[in-house]
Formats: structure tokens, sequence, C-alpha cells
């Protein structure tokens, strides 16, 4: 499939039963008998715009599942991919739970990574070019109706992406996997890219390498964390190299076994700071099972046996899929929702880095069709605080794939959302770490009061995007009852430090380098 030519879709009025949602949306009370999610397939239209697009394009191939703001307005879209076939769904969302089949054109393929790259405050989007190779669409977009302009900048390996200023000078650069390790392509600042060299992770494979560029070790410059395995390697490689930079190259050392990470077998999903303790922990695939590696603070990992109870440990297919961390229930304590082949599954944080198997408690079905490593989508679509939850009601064989939209029916706690903005050039603030504190800790921030830590990492693998996509980069933290907050934004790769002190819950704060 090597098209670029535009989709042009409209909604035509069609009626027919939607017999897999009937009796599918539940009431949304939080006795100990109802779920915590409810699916709202039908009420916020998703089911209906999905019914229509199989009837205009019976072989559509739907996969990826994107929560992303389309024409920026602000409010979270959804965009449904198609890998091969006609098909691809844009909906604009009205932040109140509600989408509408979108006017205008939009790329015809999976979206990749969703990046405000050119900075005019419009997200620009990587999408399938051709069957692995990518390509940068420009949004011109306005309210209410989509405009992406094709451009030349193709690749033509680049199934998994990321955004991170490798070369550390100020403008955030583009870096894509292929079969024979991970390419760096330096940005200017203005939504252009130049390839200018490339690492080799591991021995060539036709299975493309999985980029997160990530600070295990707390000295503020990012590692860079690979995994590669699908159909060639099943059972899955990952590696840990530490990063050198010389004027028009960068240089890596494997650490993976220094780092205490077996280089085979193992395949890394996600980051994030599992345990609450201020440094990064790695949530992995092993021996087909979902399993977590904690962080010493010193870039030593350790896996944590036990720290995932309850059943949906299991797995079929070992290297597919992202993990995320974040707090579905906003009561302060980390979340994990694990995405593959062809699962998808939800963790919930009891503290100190343990959690429970929560899909059934929940009511949100463990399956995605991730076929191309899509199926992990989630972000605020009511705008009502908490974050809901999109999946697949089956992983069935193509067409007839159904989507699951989850409204988060949790009871109310409170929450925050941070908005870190860069320098010019590296606007999304990739890299940057996000540190909430109890209130009252900017004055001592050295002592035990963390409550999260978040690294600004931006990556992809394959139609699975690492979070939801704004124009202006958000992250996302539950505060339990906590009313109050500090808040600190250490920047890359200048180092600066931002502080905003006794900030209210339940808001978004935008803090800026500049």
């Amino acid at each position: 499939m090597s098209r670029i030519t535009p989709v042009l879709f409209a909604c035509v009025a069609v009626s027919w039963a939607v017999p897999w949602a009937a009796g599918a949306e539940v009431s949304g009370s939080n006795s100990p008998t109802s779920p915590g999610f409810t699916d709202i397939s039908v009420s916020c239209g998703v089911a209906e715009a999905v019914q229509r697009n199989y009837q205009a394009h019976p072989n559509w191939w739907l996969s990826g599942l994107h929560l992303v703001d389309l024409d920026g307005d602000g409010k979270l879209d959804l965009f449904l991919s198609a890998h091969g076939t006609p098909g691809a769904l844009a909906l604009l969302g009205d932040g109140k739970g509600r989408f509408v089949c979108a006017d205008g054109q939009w790329p015809p393929t999976e979206i990749h990574l969703a990046y405000d790259a050119d900075e005019d405050g419009l997200l620009d989007l990587t999408m399938t070019h051709g069957d692995g190779g990518g390509q940068w669409w420009r949004n011109r977009s306005q309210p209410g109706r989509l405009s992406f302009q094709p451009t030349g900048l193709t690749r033509d390996a680049a199934r998994r992406q990321a955004i991170i200023d490798i070369d550390r000078d100020g403008k955030a650069d583009w870096l894509r996997g292929s079969s024979v390790g991970v390419h760096f392509n330096i940005g200017n600042g203005q939504g252009s890219f130049v390839e200018r060299g490339m690492i080799q992770v591991g021995e060539p494979i036709r299975a493309e390498r999985l980029c997160i560029p990530a600070d295990i070790d707390g000295d503020g410059q990012p590692e860079l964390l690979s995994e590669w395995g699908s159909y060639a390697a099943p059972q899955g490689h990952s590696r840990i190299y530490r990063l050198s930079y010389a004027p028009n190259e960068v240089q890596a050392r494997d650490i993976t076994t220094e780092a205490g990470l077996p280089p085979s077998g193992v395949s890394v999903r996600g980051i994030g700071d599992v345990d609450q303790d201020g440094d990064l922990d790695l949530i992995c695939l092993e021996n087909k099972r979902v399993e977590i590696y904690l962080n010493d603070g010193r870039g030593k990992f350790k896996r944590a046996d036990g720290a995932l109870e309850g059943d949906g440990r299991g797995i079929n297919y070992q290297s597919w899929g992202l993990a995320v961390v974040t707090d579905f229930d906003n009561d302060g304590i980390a979340d994990i929702l694990a995405n593959g082949r062809n699962f998808l599954k939800i963790y919930r944080g009891t503290g100190g880095g343990r959690f429970q198997y929560y899909n059934t408690r929940w009511g949100i079905k463990d399956v995605s069709a991730a076929s191309v490593d899509d199926g992990l989508c989630f972000g605020d679509i009511d705008g009502d605080g908490d974050l809901d939850i999109i999946g697949y009601t089956a992983a069935g064989p193509r067409p007839r794939r159904e989507v699951a939209v989850y409204r988060n029916d949790l009871p109310k706690q409170n929450w925050i959302r941070v908005r870190p903005i860069g320098r010019t050039g590296n606007r999304g603030a990739a890299g940057a770490k996000i540190r909430i504190y109890q209130a009252g800790a900017a004055d001592q921030p050295q002592s035990k009061h963390l409550l999260w830590l978040e690294q600004i990492v931006i990556y992809d693998s394959q139609a699975a995007s690492s979070y939801y996509a704004l124009a202006e980069t958000e992250r996302h933290f539950g505060l339990g009852k906590c009313d109050r907050v500090d808040v600190a934004v250490d920047f890359f790769p200048s180092g600066k430090t931002v502080w905003r002190r006794d900030v209210p819950a339940d808001t978004t704060l935008r803090v800026e380098e500049q």
C-alpha cells in the first residue's frame, strides 16, 4: 500500500441494529456489584459510526485506536486506523463524551506518532507509508474541519518511532527503528528532519527496533531502551544503551547485562515509576507473563516477583504491544495499562509497587486486536477529570473488529494535569521530568514528599501510541484526597527546573521553560 491520497469521508444516515452492543450500557453506579467503567459505545456515537464505515468499506482492516486532538480545539478526537485497506475513520469529540464523523481530509493509513513538529499549535502525524514505512503529514485543520497535507518526508522503515532531542541542541529529533537498529533524524525545530547516523541494535533480523529514550540512572541524560522480536523472534530481545554525543555523531554502549536485564527472553513494553520512589521502572513480558523490573535508583533493575497479583498475567504472544503507568481511579497510586496480542490488561495499584488484575472488577474486556500492535488507547473524553479507555470487543479475524468505549465511572477523587512547555524547537518538552509533591515540598526539595515522577517519553510501537495527544504535551496524575500540590518540571536538555507552588487539585497546569 503506497498511496498517499487524503481520505474524504461523509457520514450518511443509515439505519440498522448494532447486535453486539445491545444491552451493553449499564448503570454508572459505583456499588460493589457494578463495574467501575461503563460501555457507552452506542450512546457516544462510536458504534454507529463504525458500522457505517464498515458498510462503506466492507474490507476495512481496523488496525489502530488513537485519542488525539485532530482539529486543534483542545478536545480529544478518535482516529481509527486502516492497514492496507480503505476506511481510516476520524471522529471529532465534543469534550463531553460524544463523537461525530469529521468533515475534511485526513491520512488514509495508521497513526504512529502525533506531535506538533512545526510548533504551530496543531498536531502533525506520522503515518504508515507503504507497508512498513513512515510519512509526516502536516496539520492545517480548523476546529470542526480537518485538513492534513502529506509531505515528502518519508522513510522506508518506521513502524516504531520516538521524539527526543538526541543531540541536545535544543531541537526535537525523530528516532525510528529498522530491522538493523535505531536511526537518528535530526530536527530543525520547524518540522523538518535529516537522517544523520544510527546505532546497530542486536543482529539484523526482520523485526523493527523499539525506541524508548528514558533517563534510567537519574543523571539527567536519557539512555536508549530497545526491543525487537515479533514473528522473527517471538520470545523477544531487549537492549539498554548509554549514549554519548559528539558533533554529528551519537555513540552507544550496551549496558543491558550491567543494568540487570536479560538480553534475550524479555521484552520491554513500557516504563514508569510503578512504586513511586522517584525513578523509572520497567514493565516487561517474560516467559509469556507480564513482569515488573524495579529500578534501584541507579539504573540497576531486578524483577519484582509477586508484584502483580490475580488472574490475567498469562499471554500468548510476547513481543507485541505497549504498557503505560498512570492513575485510572485517581487515588494517587500508580496503575498499569498494558496491551499486546491479543490482550488489554489493567492492573490497579495497591501501593509500594504492587498491583491487582482489575479487568473483571472494572468491567473492561481483556481483549485487543493488536495484530499490528494497536489497542492501547486512553484519555479523558468527557472532561470529568478521570481517564476513559477505548478497546475492542473481540480479537477475532478481520473484518468486523468492533470498538468498545469505556467511560470511567469510578468514585471521584482529586487529580492534576501538567503541561510542560519547552523552549522553541522542543515545545513538546520531550525528555522533561515532572515531579508532583505534597504542598510545601518546594521549600524542602530533598524531603520525602514526592507523590509522582513522570518523564515525558513520546514513542509508539506500530499503531499503538504511548499516551493520548494534545497539541501541548499533557500528563495526568491522581491525587486521592490531596487538594494542593507543588509541581517541579526539569526540562531537557537545558536542565532548568521550574517550580509551581501550592497548585490546587482538579486543574490543568501549564509550566513554561521560558
